[in-house]
């Protein structure tokens, strides 16, 4: 199984993502050919060998008119005592009519133009961005209007990403940790703590780390963290790797003491089998409302499985055994979630090896309705499961049953 581990010790973007997998043998015209699918006409995808503090990497740019464009804008009008005006920066749309892009304008174009696997992981990290920022900012998704990230340029960076990460062939993805520089920045709202709230937010469950890089220099974006939310597999670096391919992708930034650029490694992880936790703890006086939301606290930041199961302890008390996988990396942080949400007074954990089918995705259609389907393969038999997210988002727009969509996405291989 191919495993892809991705080095950021000095940060991450969306053209550092490109440039990685170009860096690891991507054709770059395979990218162009994806580019063409937007409706941008003066789009263009840059690609120079570079040097950063004597490294060869390379810097991937995607062009407007040949230049790179590198503006911001406001978006939403957050000063005291005023309305929550948006404010869009111009941009080009398809016919012609000019403004910016909400969300949902994003996730529709893409959807228009890339009705296949890009298309679908392009949309869904546009979408944890999209909630990133309605954290932020205290605004439902569909209110959302995108600023900087928004614009063409940023759109085809999400997607020509998500080309190279299918191009590659979707790899069991290792990343961390995320440097994310230290300081302050200016952006559309203020004077803000590096890294910027959007990207904060979305940084949950990595490891980050300042970074060597002068103050106030921004190393992690939100794009580029919107993207490691999307590809990682795993939230931390393989504890041991055999690296087959290996290649550097610069950032925009050209410091004197330290290189901006990052690590890609196509490679295997040693026996194959993943290296894990089984953490365990028994609970008898919590509420059924406490012990779900621990529950959803605990997959929403990383564990890989959480279940729970009822029990009778010493005395006649009904209870729960709660139980969960997790990376070893993971136990400190996901153990405090467990102990602040539970009242239990003791944890128990071991090692587990587990063995995982090399998986991969391929499209499917249900009357319009794109449901990628999972494929797990073994030596001797192959799996298929109907991503369950996009399955039921079909459902409920053709107004069918959900087993229903699942058994025709399954037939439409």
């Amino acid at each position: 199984m191919a495993h892809l581990w991705v080095d950021p010790f000095s940060g991450l973007s969306g053209d550092i993502w490109i440039g990685g997998f170009l860096a690891l043998g991507v054709p770059v015209a395979d990218l162009r050919a994806t580019l063409k699918q937007l409706p941008f006409d003066d789009l263009g995808l840059k690609v120079d060998a570079v040097m950063r503090c004597g490294i060869q990497s390379l810097k991937a740019s995607v062009v407007i008119g040949g230049q790179v464009d590198a503006g911001l804008t406001e978006h939403v009008d957050l000063r005291p005592g005023a309305k929550r005006a948006t404010f869009r920066r111009q941009a080009s749309r398809p016919g012609g009519h000019v403004h910016g892009y909400t969300w949902r304008e994003v996730d529709d174009l893409l959807k228009a133009r890339l009705p296949n696997r890009t298309g679908d992981l392009a949309r869904a990290a546009f979408e944890k961005l999209g909630l990133a920022e309605a954290r932020v900012h205290g605004l439902p998704l569909d209110q959302v209007h995108f600023h900087e990230v928004g614009l063409k340029d940023s759109i085809a960076d999400v997607v020509l990403a998500a080309s190279g990460w299918v191009a590659l062939g979707e790899p069991t993805t290792h990343l961390g940790p995320i440097a994310t520089g230290q300081g302050r920045t200016r952006m559309a709202h203020g004077d803000y703590p590096i890294p910027a709230p959007a990207a904060f937010f979305l940084l949950e469950g990595f490891e980050t780390l300042p970074g060597v890089a002068p103050l106030d220099k921004e190393l992690t974006t939100p794009t580029g963290a919107a993207l490691a939310v999307q590809f990682a597999t795993h939230r931390q670096a393989p504890a041991r790797f055999i690296p087959r391919t290996v290649g550097f992708a610069a950032g925009g930034w050209d410091f004197s003491a330290s290189p901006n650029v990052c690590r890609f490694s196509l490679g295997e992880v040693p026996g194959d089998g993943a290296s894990l936790l089984q953490l365990e703890t028994n609970l008898d006086d919590a509420t059924p409302q406490q012990v779900a939301h621990a529950q959803s606290r605990l997959l929403e930041q990383g564990a890989l499985d959480v279940w729970i199961t009822p029990a009778t302890f010493k005395k006649g008390r009904s209870g729960w055994v709660l139980g969960m996988i997790l990376q070893p990396a993971q136990l400190e942080a996901l153990a405090q979630i467990l102990v602040a949400e539970l009242p239990t007074f003791g944890l128990r954990w071991w090692p587990l090896q587990r063995l995982e089918a090399e998986r991969s995705f391929v499209p499917a259609d249900v009357e319009g309705e794109a449901v990628p389907v999972k494929v797990g393969r073994w030596p001797a038999s192959t799996t298929h499961q109907p991503e369950f997210e996009d399955a039921r988002r079909a459902a409920e727009n053709l107004d069918q049953p959900l087993r229903a969509v699942q058994a025709k996405a399954k037939g439409s291989r």
